[in-house]
């Protein structure tokens, strides 16, 4: 439905933000929805809904009903900081926990006093992370809960196996922090790329290590929320094809490469590509989730499958909070969604299992 008196910022235009733009002016969600990126207006864009950024961001968030982060996660804060000002709501699609640390949550309570604030939309965390809930809360007994989600190439001509499918600065950040998980019940941290296993997924072989951000604040929820389940453990790992983790470990940990140098590697030096795939699987005791998406055609136009699945993720969000069904103010995390809902938005019938 669409709804004339909502209005919609996105700022950043990117690949995400040019999906999300498309998705939601094509699924009717809203028809009033604007673009602000430094680049020149792309044409796929009508001009009347691209901004041209001058690097600030106050103009463009005062009037709106909420504002879409799709920029690099080093923007977060800033841009929270103006929407907290207008006091429009906000969502992102970060796997960086910062704006939480900056905001100083306490996930104990309901943070009313600040605007509606969601981040962590998206895929991992995101959609993944609300999958995982939902399994668990169907089998409060479980004792293990995996989250693997892999943004893969189709094919590989590198000896990473991997062709980039989305932000460098993203990529690098998930592969350098501390990563969350739930050991015997209690919140823990461990390094990114540690815990490696081999995961077979219909019948062929990956390897998973820890990343950091893909659990988003889930983690800290069910160590504090299920204290009578003392044997409960829970993490995130991205699955990579075989071979992938030695590499990347090699960069990151026995060169020691600075941040700088390793972003200019996966986003000048290791090739792109727009033929990928994106694979889900949790596991929370018996009960198992596990979907594999490609390119896929919507209203004529073609979006990768890290393009679609991450978009979907944050654009079901985003029609919650349109319809009322998401509080009115304050800190909302993923694992407060209810999966069922989401298969009942426009787009989130893509995410069901099978």
């Amino acid at each position: 439905m669409v709804r004339e008196e909502q209005s919609i910022g996105i700022a950043g235009g990117g690949r995400i933000g040019k999906a999300i733009y498309h998705l939601l002016i094509d699924g009717n969600i809203c028809n009033n929805v604007t673009v602000m990126d430094i680049a020149p207006r792309p044409d796929d864009i009508a001009e009347g809904d691209y901004v041209q950024s001058d690097g600030t961001f106050d103009r463009f968030v005062i009037g709106k009903t909420l504002i879409i982060n799709a920029l690099p996660y080093t923007k977060n804060i800033e841009l929270w900081r103006e929407c907290f000002k207008n006091n429009v709501a906000y969502f992102d699609l970060s796997e960086d926990d910062d704006l939480d640390l900056s905001l100083g949550i306490n996930f104990d309570e309901d943070n009313a006093d600040i605007p509606f604030t969601m981040p962590h939309c998206g895929l991992a965390p995101g959609m993944s992370t609300i999958i995982a809930n939902s399994l668990l809360r169907e089998q409060v007994a479980a004792t293990d809960v995996k989250i693997r989600v892999g943004a893969l190439s189709n094919n590989s001509t590198n000896k990473l196996k991997y062709h980039t499918s989305w932000s460098g600065e993203g990529l690098v950040n998930e592969y350098r922090g501390d990563c969350h998980v739930v050991r015997d019940g209690k919140f823990k941290l461990e390094p990114a790329l540690s815990g490696y296993e081999i995961v077979t997924l219909d019948g062929t072989e990956y390897e998973a290590f820890n990343t950091s951000g893909g659990i988003g604040t889930l983690a800290w929820t069910l160590s504090k929320t299920i204290e009578h389940n003392k044997k409960l453990n829970v993490d995130y790992k991205t699955l990579r094809r075989v071979g992938h983790h030695d590499y990347v470990d090699f960069l990151f940990n026995d060169l020691g490469l600075t941040e700088e140098k390793l972003v200019d590697i996966f986003k000048n030096h290791v090739p792109s590509t727009q033929n990928d795939c994106v694979l889900i699987y949790v596991q929370a005791g018996e009960r198992e989730y596990y979907k594999k998406f490609t390119p896929t055609e919507i209203s004529g136009r073609t979006y990768t499958a890290i393009e679609l699945t991450t978009a979907i993720g944050l654009i079901s969000m985003v029609e919650l909070y349109l319809e009322g069904r998401l509080t009115v103010g304050g800190y909302y995390k993923q694992e407060q969604v209810k999966f069922e809902d989401v298969l009942g938005t426009t787009y989130g019938k893509v995410y069901r299992n099978g």
